[in-house]
C-alpha cells in the first residue's frame, strides 16, 4: 500500500522586524493621533464636553495601544517580541516623562506644566528615529526624526493652546502612521 500526501501550505516565514514595527508605529500613530485629535476637539470647544474627559480619553488610548501591542507581539513570532520590547521601554520612557511633569507640576501648583507632555512624547519619536537612523544607516529615518523634531518645536510654539495638540497629531501621522504603513506593507524605508 502506497500513500501519499499532498500539502497545499507553502511554509511560511514570520514577518520581518521592519514589517512588525510598521505595525506597531501604524497603531501607536492611529490611536494616539485619534487622541490628540479628541483632546483638540475638547480643549478648542469642538465637542461640548469637560475637560475631565480627557483624563478618560488618555488611559483609553493607553489601554487600547497596549492590548493591540500584546495582540501584534503573540502573533508576530520573534520579531514581534523584539519590536514589542522597544515599544515597551518607549512606553515607559514616555510614561516618566509624565511621572516627572506631574511630580513637577503638583509641587509647583500649576497643572498646565502638564502640556509639555506633548513636546516630550514628539521629542521622543525623534530620539526613536534618530536611533533607527544610526542603527540601520538609513537616512530617511533621519528625515523622520528632523519631522518629529519640528513637531515638537511645532508644539512648543503654541504651548497651552488647543492648537498644540492638533500638531502632535499631524505629527504623529507624519512620524509615526505613515512610516508604519509603509512599513508593515514589507517595504523599506
Amino acid at each position: 500500500m502506497t500513500a501519499a500526501a499532498l500539502t497545499f501550505a507553502t511554509p511560511r516565514s514570520g514577518p520581518t522586524v521592519a514589517a512588525c514595527a510598521g505595525r506597531v508605529l501604524l497603531l501607536a500613530g492611529s490611536v494616539f493621533g485619534a487622541a490628540n485629535l479628541f483632546q483638540w476637539a475638547v480643549l478648542s470647544g469642538a465637542l461640548d464636553l469637560h475637560p475631565a474627559a480627557l483624563g478618560v480619553s488618555w488611559a483609553a488610548a493607553v489601554g487600547l495601544f497596549l492590548t493591540g501591542l500584546f495582540r501584534l507581539r503573540r502573533l508576530g513570532g520573534e520579531a514581534a517580541r523584539s519590536v514589542a520590547g522597544w515599544s515597551r521601554a518607549f512606553i515607559l520612557a514616555h510614561l516618566g516623562v509624565a511621572l516627572v511633569l506631574a511630580a513637577v507640576s503638583n509641587a509647583a501648583g500649576d497643572w498646565s506644566l502638564m502640556r509639555w507632555n506633548a513636546v516630550a512624547g514628539l521629542t521622543l519619536y525623534a530620539i526613536a528615529w534618530a536611533v533607527a537612523a544610526i542603527r540601520t544607516g538609513t537616512p530617511n529615518m533621519g528625515l523622520l526624526c528632523l519631522v518629529a523634531l519640528g513637531g515638537a518645536a511645532g508644539a512648543a510654539m503654541v504651548f497651552g493652546t488647543p492648537d498644540q495638540s492638533l500638531i502632535q497629531a499631524g505629527t504623529l501621522a507624519l512620524a509615526a502612521l505613515l512610516p508604519g504603513l509603509w512599513l508593515a506593507f514589507g517595504r523599506r524605508l
